[in-house]
This record gives C-alpha cells, structure tokens and sequence, in this order.
C-alpha cells in the first residue's frame, strides 16, 4: 500500500502503527520520527515565516484567511509520480493545513484517484479513535485497535476528591490564545481544571490581562508548531515574557514542545503526564521537551 499524508500526527499515527515503510510523501511540516524528512514533500507552505514574531505570523496568517487564500501548496507533479493508493488529511483547521477539498481538487488535477481519509477529531477520545480509523484504512486494523487501547488506559481520568488546580495551555503568544479542542480533556485527564474553552471549542483569543483574571495555578506555554527552544526565543525578544512573568502562577510556568498538546497523535498522551507531573511538583523526564520558565510561587504569597 502506498500512502501520502498531508498531517504531521498523521505520517507520525502510520508510524506508530509499523506501517512506516508504506509512506510515499507527507507535507513539509512533518518531521517525526525523524526518518520521515527522506520522504518526497507533497505539500509547503505558501509562506516561510516561521523565524517571525508571534504578532507578525497571526496578521499574515488572518489576512490570508480573510482573502480567502490557502496557506499551502500541494505538488502536483509529484502527487502524479507517487500515486499514492491512501492520501491522509484533515478538515479541521485551515491554518494547519489543506483541507480534504483542496486535496479532491489536487487529485483531480494531478489525475489519481487515491482513497482519501479526512481527519478531524475534535476531543481526546476522538484523537485515538482516529488512530484505530487510520489503523483500519491502512491495512493495520489490529495495530491500531491496540495503539487506541493502550492510550485510553494511559489517559484514564484519576481518582481524586476537593479542589483541583488551574490549568492554563496557551496555544499562541501574540495575541495569547488558551488552547481548546483535546487539551482541555487532556488537562482534566491529568487532574486539573482547564481554563478558558471547554472541550472541543477552539481555542480562546484573550487578552494577557483576561488571562490573569483566570488565576491560573499553572501555566503551560506550548505555542502550536514551536519547539521549547523557539518559544523561548520569542519570550526573550518580546513583551510577552513580562506578560507571562506578570501571571505569578503558584506551580509555575513551563515551555513544552507543541507536539505534546497541539497535534492529535499519540504523543498526547505523554502531554497528559507532562500536566500531571507538573502538578504534583515533579518536573517532567525525558523524552518530553519542557523547559521551567518561571518558578512556582508559594501558595501564601498569593
């Protein structure tokens, strides 16, 4: 089988699953595990601006949306070399990749005619449905149903009583925007209280002061497509590191890597134990990325 993916967790799902050695193409942007980047580009972003600020991405990123214009270039010529026989996409999100009816008109151009499979969960338990989905639409039924076990038991919601602390994820720096869709599940799973969207709702523009007012207890900081180190990069050079100084949360504030809270694929579930760790006080090990940004303050001094 011959299968293209257009979605960074979904080339990272295909893998997960064994079926590495089926994949023919993927979008630029996905880069894990890390043989993948051998793999033909069938998809690149319009515009290279990753290295901008936070502020500068958001205006270009609202400007094309409002003209109507995608954010990505599908490969046709190469689409009609690799004649992929599964072509993965989503139809969730316009800014993190094509939609399933840009890749039909692709198809058609390009003359091929895979089996297209149209991602677009919304909530944590739809995440790993997803993966038994893509288990069954490759050939790995069996694989994806043990995959999409073994995570639901590793995000299983504990057992506890009273009060639980405040979780603020922030999906974006300028303007902040506290994630939704999983993320609240997946905060709720590792036993904290989300803030801002409920679950599945997108995630929430805010204000920074709109963002103390939620008095969160901890705050994850996990800008979508940024590793730990370029979120750092940007907190040093703007005034979103002040911002975020200003917020005073009493277990801390941590940079995360993006992959452990924006993308729907198995690495949520160790976003899932990052929180949990973080929230009985024991900073995460490897292999998750996360980096204490500002330490925890005492509960009296609130």
């Amino acid at each position: 089988m011959r299968i293209a993916s257009v979605l960074p967790s979904a080339t990272e799902i295909v893998c997960a699953l064994g079926a590495r050695a089926d994949l023919v193409g993927r979008s630029e942007e996905c880069d894990y595990p890390g043989t993948v980047r051998r793999l033909p580009v069938i998809m690149r972003a319009r515009t290279l601006d990753g290295d901008f600020p936070s502020g500068e991405i958001d205006a270009r990123v609202r400007d094309s949306l409002g003209r109507q214009e995608s954010l990505y270039s599908l490969d046709l010529d190469r689409l009609r070399q690799l004649r992929p026989d599964v072509l993965l996409t989503q139809d969730l999100c316009r800014v993190c990749s094509v939609t399933d009816a840009e890749v039909a008109e692709a198809c058609t151009a390009s003359g091929i005619a895979p089996r297209v499979v149209s991602l677009s969960p919304t909530r944590l338990d739809d995440v790993w449905a997803s993966i038994e989905r893509i288990g069954t639409e490759v050939g790995r039924t069996a694989e994806g149903q043990r995959l999409g076990l073994a995570l639901r038991r590793a995000t299983s919601s504990p057992a506890s009583a009273g009060p639980k602390p405040r979780v603020a994820v922030l999906e974006w720096l300028d303007p902040p925007m506290l994630a939704g869709l999983w993320v609240p599940d997946l905060v709720a799973r590792a036993g904290g209280q989300p803030v801002g969207p409920r679950p599945g709702e997108h995630g929430l523009r805010l204000s920074w002061a709109a963002v103390a007012d939620l008095a969160p207890d901890l705050v994850v900081v996990s800008p979508c497509s940024f590793s730990v180190e370029r979120s750092r990069a940007e907190l040093r050079r703007g005034r979103m590191g002040d911002a975020l100084a200003g917020l005073h949360p009493v277990l801390g504030t941590w940079i995360a890597d993006e992959a452990y809270f924006s993308r729907p694929g198995p690495r949520l579930a160790f976003g899932v134990e990052l929180v949990r760790s973080l929230l009985r006080g024991v900073p995460p090990t490897a292999p998750m990325p996360v980096d204490r940004w500002a330490a925890p303050r005492e509960v009296a001094a609130r």
